[in-house]
């Protein structure tokens, strides 16, 4: 796929990044791509190449909300992020190492080139046990609803740089991982080496992206959040000390910890597009119900009802939930601006066992 799209984007360099580049991606793990291109490259243009060469592709679509835009594919059941960098008057193969000549937003876009490399670097003869530990970690992740920057949780980047951490040592890397993160005082940072440059911004969770521009991939992470964290580590911790590792995936007991739902219905004939703006906005929503009085609201990162033109997510609201009144209150300004989008409440069993 990646020499495909090279082909199609010369003299333009495709870069692998994300898990992939690092080697520790999950079987269904989308394929993150970094396309630099000379000069100031037209999307559409880009869009016609991509789909001269890719012709099989099911779906496709322009991501132009992001500080730099790209794609969003889908072919022979594999999803494609390409972002696409303009490299100005740069040589496209120098713009990784020369990214700060970019300015920030192309930086950050390359950053996920080099932060891939330099968590490769940190680990190196160990790569083997860091790449088992980081899929371990996230798929314990996923299962418990923790793994999704978007709706309030930890990005991959942010577990394989923790797993990078970790793997060092003897014994169990597994138990060593949850029982030094459960531990770990969060006013403190985590990056790939002990301490690291101060994040103005201040935030409950600093973990430090590891290369240039430096920033913290955990900001969304609220206090509520960092609870739900720290509970979730510390069974998790349990589990693998007593040898039952093979109960750490199993589903969160959401229907105990949740009085009510915020059912949140995305309907669209351009559904993917919607989506992404739902996505984009969801910390907004928590936020404004942690403020309402439910710090331990959990956002469940994966919608349990969809279909082409419809998708329903589950917000757990905690055990003080707002009434409906108050959030059809919050719901209303939330979604003012995005039709099709509704937001209800619901109580217990009205929302499944979710996965």
């Amino acid at each position: 796929m990646t020499r495909r799209l090279e082909e199609a984007l010369e003299p333009g360099v495709v870069h692998v990044a994300g898990s992939r580049r690092m080697g520790c991606e999950l079987p269904d793990a989308d394929l993150d791509l970094v396309a630099v291109l000379p000069g100031e490259p037209d999307l559409a243009e880009v869009e016609a190449r991509v789909r001269a060469a890719l012709p099989e592709v099911s779906r496709l679509r322009r991501v132009v909300g992001a500080r730099v835009p790209g794609l969003r594919l889908r072919t022979g059941g594999l999803d494609v992020d390409l972002t696409v960098v303009p490299s100005g008057s740069l040589p496209p193969r120098q713009a990784v190492d020369r990214r700060a000549e970019l300015g920030q937003a192309a930086a950050t876009a390359l950053s996920a080139v080099s932060d891939a490399d330099a968590v490769r670097a940190a680990v190196g003869e160990d790569h083997d046990a860091f790449a088992r530990l980081a899929r371990q970690v996230k798929e314990w992740a996923r299962a418990r609803g923790l793994d999704s920057a978007p709706f309030g949780g930890l990005p991959g980047l942010a577990w394989t740089v923790m797993a990078a951490r970790t793997v060092h040592g003897g014994g169990d890397p597994l138990s060593r991982f949850f029982g030094t993160w459960a531990a770990w005082n969060w006013r403190d940072p985590v990056g790939l080496a002990p301490g690291g440059p101060a994040i103005a911004e201040p935030a409950p969770v600093v973990v430090l992206t590891p290369s240039a521009p430096v920033r913290n991939c955990a900001r969304q992470v609220t206090p509520g959040g960092l609870d739900l964290l720290t509970q979730e580590l510390y069974r998790a911790w349990e589990l693998a000390e007593e040898g039952r590792s093979a109960e750490l995936a199993a589903p969160p007991p959401l229907h105990r910890r949740h009085a009510a739902w915020a059912v949140v219905t995305v309907r669209s004939a351009e559904l993917d597009a919607l989506l992404g703006r739902v996505r984009g906005r969801m910390l907004e929503l928590i936020g404004a119900l942690e403020e309402a009085g439910a710090p331990d609201v959990h956002a469940w990162p994966r919608p349990f009802d969809s279909g082409p033109r419809q998708a329903r997510y589950a917000i757990g609201l905690g055990r003080t939930p707002p009434s409906a009144a108050r959030l059809g209150e919050i719901a209303g300004r939330w979604a003012g601006d995005l039709p099709g989008v509704t937001v209800e409440r619901a109580d217990g069993g009205a929302v499944p066992t979710l996965r």
